[in-house]
This record gives structure tokens, sequence and C-alpha cells, in this order.
């Protein structure tokens, strides 16, 4: 089910109104039924993915419920200090190995579903096995962002960061919570919980925030992202022998836009439908296209799925003792670069697991280290990078913050020609164009019209991106756009609410005869 369907739409207000008609008690099941009602009517069948991670986390809570007071009791009655030491290693043991199984299940379950159609090609081929029946596998709509979701859980209850729910209604709520069960943002247990917990009431207020902000995602996937799509497909279907490079120029600088106004229109669509339930999901896109560096983009680009990396791959990695035994003997061996070992390989392990995550082919991969190494660099150079702005007298005002952004727009370009090509030579062929056949001309000529966007789709996209820009900028200042909105007299602000809002039903539903392509991360 699509957020941009009418099913939703549908599914949206039946749940809006059941919401704030029952009593408070009921309130959080009326969420876990839409979420039901979501998530099968979009796998078409029964959720027997989400239902596997719901009841083993369910179980795997309960069971380290049971061992942190088992612990507690058997510590209290024990009165020697080694005893007690030795008594915590041994629940810690136990608690860890039934973590380990839980994540071997799940991210077991995620790898099949993930990698089932890849392995077909190779179990026939050079094993000879056959496996038709494993390109027939569909897999679950966003189960990548349950499972990793339900793995921080676990993990968190693991660190006693959190308590273990005890309700196994309210685990399933927390992993099928509709707005952001396929793509995200991911959440965390504790303000999840805490918001599924208290009373709401109904405020027109927040309903029309709400409302203004799925408007405004739904403006930046229909109006900007499907349009930008159109153009990158053609290009990228094309003879890469004749294709000229300023064209692959152009098509590269929409795919980088189609992206971001693609995934951040899907979080401000289910940021917009949870407002309405008085939910605040935490924010996954903060214009990254105004960062300085590549690390200041990533923290801005998918911001829950970099900490969610942080803090359960790489965080674990240097506080294990593998990873402490490395950092002391690096620290011992090299004095200055000693300290920057563990980090290092931490940082490689989460952009190894990043570009895995993000796609089953080796250009994914390859994504993962081009940005690992260039993290890594980034971190060991630091010093000699401001030594020489301080001796070439490099100041920090605004020519040198265009200069970061545009070096860091260059790093990011070159990346999403790895993972939009259809394959690594396609790629090396798209680079060699920029040198050999770049032609200008190509573009002024008006050939770009030739790849399926007329003039009028260009206009129309260029006002819609001086729009995305002013919104950004303002967003960027610190200003609240849809409180700024709120303030101006009823004309102004009603002509800025009915102007978006025409634009998008004739351009974005209705315009061009185009169809509303599925969101680009609904695979995840």
């Amino acid at each position: 089910m699509q957020l941009l369907s009418y099913a939703f739409i549908i599914l949206w207000m039946i749940c809006f109104a059941l919401y704030y008609l029952v009593p408070v008690k009921w309130q959080r099941y009326v969420l876990l039924a839409a979420g039901v009602v979501f998530y099968t009517i979009g796998l078409k069948g029964i959720p027997f993915g989400l239902i596997f991670t719901g009841i083993t986390t369910y179980a795997c809570g309960l069971y380290l419920k049971k061992n942190l007071e088992a612990q507690k009791e058997a510590a209290a009655q024990c009165a020697d200090k080694e005893a007690k030491k030795a008594l915590r290693a041994a629940f810690a043991e136990k608690r860890k190995r039934v973590q380990i199984l839980y994540v071997i299940l799940n991210l077991g379950l995620l790898v099949f579903y993930k990698y089932a159609v890849v392995a077909v090609p190779f179990l026939q081929d050079t094993l000879h096995v056959r496996a038709d029946f494993l390109g027939e596998i569909i897999m679950p709509l966003g189960i990548s962002f349950y499972t990793l979701t339900a793995i921080g859980y676990m993990i968190d209850v693991g660190r006693e960061n959190c308590a273990p729910e005890t309700d196994f209604w309210h685990i399933l709520l927390f992993l099928s919570y509709f707005p952001s069960v396929t793509q995200g943002p991911f959440n965390r247990y504790v303000p999840m919980k805490e918001q599924f917990d208290r009373e709401h009431t109904f405020d027109d207020t927040r309903m029309l925030r709400g409302i203004q902000r799925f408007v405004w995602g739904a403006f930046k996937k229909l109006v900007i992202a499907d349009r930008l799509g159109i153009f990158v497909d053609n290009v990228f279907a094309g003879d890469t022998a004749v294709t000229a490079g300023s064209v692959y120029f152009c098509a590269v600088i929409f795919y980088m836009l189609q992206l971001y106004t693609d995934f951040s229109g899907y979080i401000d669509m289910a940021s917009g439908v949870s407002e309405t339930f008085d939910i605040m999901l935490p924010e996954n896109f903060k214009r990254p296209y105004f960062a300085k560096s590549v690390a200041e983009f990533w923290r801005r680009w998918h911001i829950t799925l970099g900490t969610w990396f942080k803090d359960y791959v790489m965080f674990s990695f240097v506080m294990s003792g593998p990873g402490r035994k490395v950092g002391k003997a690096c620290k011992k061996r090299w004095t200055r670069l000693g300290k920057h070992i563990v980090p290092v390989i931490g940082t490689m392990l989460v952009w190894f697991f990043t570009g895995i995550w993000h796609g089953r082919t080796i250009s994914y991969m390859l994504w993962g280290v081009y940005y690992g190494i260039i993290m890594s660099a980034s971190l060991i150079l630091e010093p000699q990078y401001e030594r020489m702005k301080s001796r070439l007298h490099i100041k920090d005002g605004k020519g040198y913050a265009l200069f970061s952004m545009v070096r860091t727009w260059g790093i990011v370009f070159l990346a999403d020609i790895l993972i939009r090509s259809e394959s690594m030579a396609q790629a090396g062929r798209i680079l060699q164009a920029f040198f050999t056949r770049f032609h200008v001309r190509a573009v002024l000529s008006g050939t770009v019209t030739s790849y399926g966007l007329g003039k009028y789709d260009l206009l129309l996209l260029a006002a819609a991106l001086l729009i995305l820009l002013a919104v950004s900028v303002m967003e960027e200042r610190g200003v609240d756009v849809r409180t700024y909105l709120a303030s101006k007299p009823a004309p102004v602000k009603w002509l800025c609410y009915y102007s978006i809002v025409l634009l998008l039903l004739i351009t974005g539903i209705y315009g061009g005869n185009y169809d509303t392509a599925a969101f680009m991360y609904q695979s995840f």
C-alpha cells in the first residue's frame, strides 16, 4: 500500500476518526490494527516475517528480563566480591548467547529474503542445484527497517538502556507502526513507548500541521522526484557509446535530487501522518546538500540509519574486548596514528554494512567502501588539513563554505554514479564520456528534451526546485516554515496552501499522464 494511494488515505481517515473517538487506553490498539491492515494489504498476504520478528523479539526480551532478575537475586545472596563478579560474568554470558542467537535468526531471515534472487545463478550455474523457486520469493515490505529496529531494541535491553517489554502487542505496535514500517525512520523503543502510552486528545492546529507536512512530502515526491526519475531512467537506459557526457552530468545531478526528494518526501509524509496522531517521529533529513563535508552530509542524510550503525555496530566494536586490545596495541606501537586505528576499522565496518544494507550488487559494496575510505581519511588527515588552511591563510567565510559544499557535492556525485549505473562497466563508460565527449552543446541545443521531459516539464521542475530551495534556506536559518506561514495574514497563508495543493494536483497526480512511481526505498 502506497502512502499516496486512495486505500492509504481511506485507512488514515478511518484510523484518525477512531483514534480520537475510543477511550485513551484503546488508542494504541487502533494504531496496531491500522498497522496490521496496512502491512497485510501491502504484502497481499499474512506478514509472516513481521510476526516472526515480533515473536522472537518478545521472547528474547522476556528471557533477558528473567535473566537479569535472577542475576540480581543471586548477587544479593552472595557476599564475596570475586564470587559476585564471576556470577555476573556467567549470567552475562548466557544473555550474550541468547542475543547472538536472536540476531542470527532475524538477520538470517533478512539475508535470505534480500539475497535469495542473487543466489539463483550461483546455485544453478556453479553448484548445479535447481533453485528456480528462490527467484519467486518476494521480499516483505520494509523488512530491513523493522529487523534493524528490533535488533536495536534488543541490544538496548541487553545494555540495560531500556526495560524489556512484557506486553507482546506493544512490541508488535512498535515494529508495525504503519506510517514508518516500510521506509523508516528507524525508531527507538523508549521514546516511542512514552508517546504510545500518554493521553492523546484532538487538536485542530496539530492536525493541520500534520496535513501540511504530508502535502509538502507529496509535492516533493510527485512534482519533483517522479519527473526527475523519468529523465534519469531514460538517460541511463540509453546507449553509453553515443550519449554525451554533459547529458550524463545532468542525469546524475537529477538523480541526486531525485534520491533526496523521493526519500525525504516519504519521511515528510510519514511524519505528517504520525503528527496527526500526536506522535512525533525522529527527523531523518536536515538539508544534507548544505553540508560542508562528507561526514556532515551523512549526519544530515538518513540520520536514524547512521545513528543506528554508529550505536550498534561501531560502538559495539570499539567497546568490545578485541576492539580494546587492538586499540591498546596500536597506541603502543604507533604514537600518532595508533589512536585512529580502531575508529577507522569501526568506520570501515559501518560503511561496508551500510553498502550491503542498501543493495545486493558489488556496486553498493564498493559504494560503502568508497565512503568508508573517505571518512577514514578525513578522520586521520583533519589535523594536517587544518594546518594547511592556517598556512595558506584560508578563513572560514562564505566563500570557503561554498567551496566546501561544492567539494562535498562532487564526492557524492561520484558515489551516485556508482549506485545508479546498471553495472560497473556502465559506470566506467559514463566517467569516460565526461572526458572524451562532454559536448555542452548537447544540453544547450535542447537535446535533453528527447529523454522524456518537454520544455513545460523542465520549466515546472525549475519552479518546483526554486520553491524547495527557498524553503530549505529558511529552514537552514532556523525558521519553521509552517509556523512562519501560520503567523501571516489569512489571505497570504491560504494562498500559499492552495498554491501548493493546486500545483500538486495539476502537475503531480494528473499532470503529464504520469503514474506515481514506487518509493525508492520501498524494497529495503
